[in-house]
């Protein structure tokens, strides 16, 4: 199709913004627990340092209380570490 060939001569589709762009981490969250058993995301990754500030976002949003309560709420169930600090199991 049209998506198909405009992809064959390089063209880059734009980034998701807003939401999407916030789902497309919350799975790349999820993808590293199934790997590792935990959500503890090294912050300073280079593998995916977009996600590592993606992460730094979502704790200052919290405390500043910017965080929008669906996105904390979805975190909160995956077992999201709000405070680095904190020991978990």
């Amino acid at each position: 199709g049209r998506k198909q060939s405009l992809e064959s001569i390089g063209f880059q589709w734009a980034k998701p913004k807003g939401q999407a762009s916030w789902d497309k981490h919350l799975l790349e969250l999820m993808a590293y627990k199934t790997k590792t058993g935990n959500c503890n995301f090294p912050t300073k990754s280079k593998e995916n340092p977009a996600l590592g500030r993606w992460i730094t976002s979502q704790r200052a949003d919290k405390k500043s209380g910017d965080i929008d309560e669906n996105n904390k709420r979805q975190l909160d169930e995956i077992g999201f570490v709000w405070d680095r600090y904190e020991k978990t199991e």
